[in-house]
C-alpha cells in the first residue's frame, strides 16, 4: 500500500512539474504554477492541552504572474493560492468550536485529534536567478480565511470479557469560532531547476487575542515549480 502511493505520488509531482513547465513556456515565463509540501512548527507559545505533535503535514498550491526587472534575469511575482494548514494532538481535542475561548480539553480515549484551517492567498515574491540553475526567492503573503474544521477520532475498549471489542468513534465540526480572518506570512525559497526548499513564517495569530492559543506557524517543506 505504500509503495503503490509512494507511486502514485512520484507520477502526480512529475505530470505536474511537466504541465507547469508547459504553461510558463508557452506564456514565455509570464506564468508559474507550484504545489508545496510542508510541516508546520507552532511558534506562538504553550496553551493548556494544545501540544502538537512533531510533524504536522500540510500543503499549498499556488499560480505567479512574473514581471521581469528590466534588464535583469530577476522577475516580481504576484499571484493567487490556497493553504492548507494541519494541526495535529493526540489526548487532547477542541470540545466546543463554537464557544467564545477556544478550549482544548484532555481526552485519552482521544488517539487523533486535528484543526484544519484553509486560506485562500495573495502572494508576492522577488526572484533572484544567481546562476543558471539557481534561484533565491523572499517575499510574503496574504492569507484570507476560507474554511476551518476539527475532529477527533479515538476508540474505546468494552468491559466485558467475553465480548472485548474496541469500539471506534468520531466527531467532527465543520467550523471553528475565534480565527482571525486575514493572516500575513515572510517567505524564504531557494531553488535548483524545478526543485525547492522553503520556509514561510505566519507573524500573525490564526487566533482573536484573548480567545484562544497563539498559533503562529513556521512552516518548512519542499516544492515544485516550473524553473
Amino acid at each position: 500500500m505504500k509503495r503503490n502511493l509512494f507511486i502514485l505520488i512520484v507520477l502526480l509531482a512529475v505530470s505536474f512539474v511537466s504541465q507547469a513547465q508547459l504553461i510558463k513556456d508557452r506564456t514565455n515565463g509570464m506564468f508559474t504554477l507550484g504545489f508545496d509540501l510542508f510541516t508546520d512548527f507552532n511558534m506562538g507559545g504553550s496553551y493548556e492541552n494544545f501540544n502538537l505533535r512533531g510533524f504536522n503535514q500540510g500543503f499549498d498550491t499556488y499560480m505567479t504572474f512574473n514581471l521581469p526587472m528590466e534588464g535583469t534575469k530577476h522577475t516580481v511575482s504576484v499571484g493567487v493560492g490556497v493553504t492548507s494548514h494541519n494541526y495535529y494532538m493526540k489526548n487532547a481535542w477542541l470540545a466546543e468550536p463554537y464557544a467564545d475561548t477556544l478550549n482544548f480539553v484532555s481526552l485519552e480515549s482521544c488517539d487523533n485529534s486535528k484543526l484544519n484551517l484553509n486560506y485562500f492567498d495573495i502572494p508576492l515574491e522577488l526572484n533572484f536567478r544567481i546562476a543558471d540553475k539557481f534561484k533565491i526567492s523572499v517575499g510574503g503573503k496574504v492569507g484570507f480565511l476560507m474554511s476551518s474544521k476539527s475532529k477527533c477520532k479515538g476508540k474505546i475498549n468494552a468491559s466485558d470479557a467475553l465480548n472485548p471489542d474496541t469500539h471506534k468513534w468520531e466527531v467532527r465540526y465543520g467550523s471553528v469560532s475565534n480565527l482571525e480572518r486575514i493572516v500575513y506570512s515572510a517567505t524564504l525559497r531557494v531553488a535548483y531547476r524545478c526543485l525547492n526548499v522553503f520556509c514561510s513564517y505566519q507573524f500573525t495569530n490564526s487566533v482573536q487575542k484573548g480567545k484562544g492559543p497563539d498559533i503562529m506557524p513556521l512552516s518548512v517543506g519542499i516544492g515544485i515549480r516550473a524553473f
